[in-house]
């Protein structure tokens, strides 16, 4: 079955996202094998890597834009908006008492469809 063409995209922004996330786990192991540094700081220098490929691949691949300081700027915003989404939601799962597993699936179902979303009609907007 081939896929209709308006989800293309949608499916590129999804291997971006494999992609960003072997990215960064794989900078996470080899700080840690190699540094020692505390998780925190391997993670944090995992993330801006991982974060600055995601924009170019997104960018380049997913939405076909240039790239631009301003365009990043918004990326960035969105990325750091989904970061505090995915806390809150795993956060309220945890409260509530339920087993994280609940939270785990709404955030890998919910978070990167929204972060989608955003990013096509604000982060990757065509300028006016």
């Amino acid at each position: 079955m081939i896929i209709p063409e308006k989800y293309h995209q949608f499916i590129r922004f999804a291997l971006v996202g494999v992609a960003n996330t072997l990215a960064h786990a794989l900078v996470v192991v080899a700080l840690m094998e190699a540094l020692s540094p505390p998780a925190a700081v391997a993670n944090g220098v995992a993330f801006v890597f991982a974060n600055l490929m995601s924009y170019t691949l997104n960018s380049r691949f997913t939405f076909r834009m240039p790239m631009s300081f301003a365009g990043y700027r918004r990326f960035l915003l969105v990325s750091l908006v989904s970061l505090a989404l995915t806390l809150l939601i795993t956060s309220a799962v945890e409260y509530a008492g339920l087993h994280y597993s609940i939270g785990l699936l709404m955030v890998i179902f919910v978070v990167p469809v929204l972060n989608y979303l955003v990013m096509k009609i604000w982060a990757f907007a065509p300028a006016n």
